[in-house]
């Protein structure tokens, strides 16, 4: 008594699968499961992984190809280190009149210190201005009166060549008011720059990017798809209930309750199913009728008597996808079921393969639907139920074939334990 009490509570909690031409009021509103897309992701550590590798091997590889490999240009830089003496009186007088490195680069980069270094070069001609002003760099360290310039140019020769020319002019003919004199106390050496390249970061960076954008598509992939890989789903999106998959331990009892057992048990369950769907079909008939009836139509249509038109009577079992063999299914249920599927049973194939298979299942005592566990198989699910409303087909149950039981048990591990619900582990109904 207690158990169809919870039953009856179940049934009033079930979503009404109706709407135009028959799509679930509650597709798409279905809440994000968190915990389904994490072990979803972690199924994907694989090919998360790949690219992530790829991904480090192709940019990192690259920038180290391009940045070593074929790195065709080599700089040569020399710097000079000088000493200024300003004239000032006290330390107090320094602060206020020596040259930052800015002003430095700034009479550097003047026409007249241009002038004045190309006359020092023996080569002047073949340097412009503008090359010797982007060939020198001048900086100041800790101490301001000991002023530095570095010469870069793509040859060693014509780098000393330069920066002996600055020295010359700085010793000799450069002058300002604040300064007295300049000396060159480290005359520089031309040397190879070695170029700063950062291979291990660009791997690591090309790893780590790589591998958030293969997180956020397959996050994209996931929660976009409409895959069904739990009985629980078809349950909350579609309101269809499950028997459960060939593995769960349910099924058989599952089985019994939808389709009784052989002889009258079975057919005591299947009339009152039938009667409990002719009741919501003609429900549905009268709200069709009261609307038209609103807008000026007859609203006369007839309510569905209990029975099915002609076909053949039985059980059936109806594939889904086009993949699905009838005769396996079928095989696989006697196996697993033998007390409930009994000689009566019969497959069909899916509609989407076989249109015509509807005849047989209109007549048919139950209707059992095989959905093929995967992605997209939600829309291939709902086209099979928008066409079978259509044609008069009440669907008794839904079994998920082929589905991922690591994947199942895994998301209702601690579940079970905690819920004091009758709704077992693979979202079917126990009794």
């Amino acid at each position: 008594m207690s158990e169809k009490k919870t039953d009856s509570r179940k049934q009033e909690k079930l979503p009404v699968v109706e709407g135009a031409k028959g799509a679930p009021l509650c597709y798409g509103k279905e809440p994000f499961d968190l915990r389904l897309t994490v072990l979803r992701m972690l199924y994907r550590l694989p090919v998360i992984a790949a690219v992530t590798v790829l991904g480090a091997l192709v940019f990192g590889g690259g920038y180290y190809v391009r940045n070593v490999l074929f790195c065709s240009e080599h700089l040569y830089a020399a710097t000079s280190v000088y000493r200024v003496e300003y004239h000032v009186d006290s330390e107090e007088e320094l602060q206020t009149s020596y040259i930052n490195a800015m002003s430095w680069n700034t009479y550097m980069q003047s026409q007249m210190f241009l002038e004045m270094l190309q006359s020092h070069m023996a080569g002047g001609a073949e340097l412009s201005q503008q090359e010797l002003e982007e060939s020198l760099e001048a900086f100041v360290w800790s101490d301001l009166r000991m002023p530095a310039v570095t010469v870069t140019t793509d040859n060693p020769e014509r780098t000393e060549e330069i920066l002996r020319a600055v020295d010359e002019v700085m010793t000799q003919d450069f002058s300002l008011r604040e300064i007295d004199s300049i000396s060159v106390i480290d005359p520089g050496r031309a040397e190879e720059v070695i170029p700063d390249i950062r291979v291990g970061r660009a791997v690591i960076l090309s790893a780590l990017l790589s591998c958030f954008f293969a997180v956020i598509c397959l996050l994209l992939k996931e929660t976009g798809d409409d895959a069904i890989w739990l009985p629980g789903t078809i349950w909350k999106r579609y309101g269809l209930k499950v028997a459960g998959t060939p593995e769960s331990r349910e099924l058989a009892q599952n089985m019994r309750y939808f389709f009784g057992g052989r002889g009258d048990e079975r057919q005591e369950s299947l009339k009152s199913m039938a009667q409990h769907n002719t009741e919501r079909k003609n429900e549905k008939n009268e709200a069709d009728n009261r609307e038209k009836r609103n807008q000026g139509g007859t609203g006369q249509e007839p309510a569905i008597k209990n029975g099915n038109g002609s076909g053949r009577h039985g059980i059936a079992v109806c594939m889904v996808q086009e993949e699905l063999q009838p005769e396996t299914v079928l095989a696989g249920l006697r196996e697993k079921c033998p007390e409930t599927v009994d000689s009566s049973w019969f497959a069909v194939e899916s509609p989407l393969k076989e249109p015509g298979s509807c005849g047989a299942l209109r007549g048919a005592e139950g209707i059992l639907l095989a959905v093929k566990a995967g992605s997209h198989a939600g829309k291939k699910l709902e086209y099979v139920l928008e066409y079978l409303q259509q044609q008069d087909c009440e669907v008794t149950a839904v079994i998920l074939w082929e589905a991922d039981e690591k994947l199942i048990r895994r998301y209702y591990f601690g579940k079970r334990k905690n819920s004091g619900s009758g709704l077992s582990g693979t979202g079917s109904m126990n009794v």
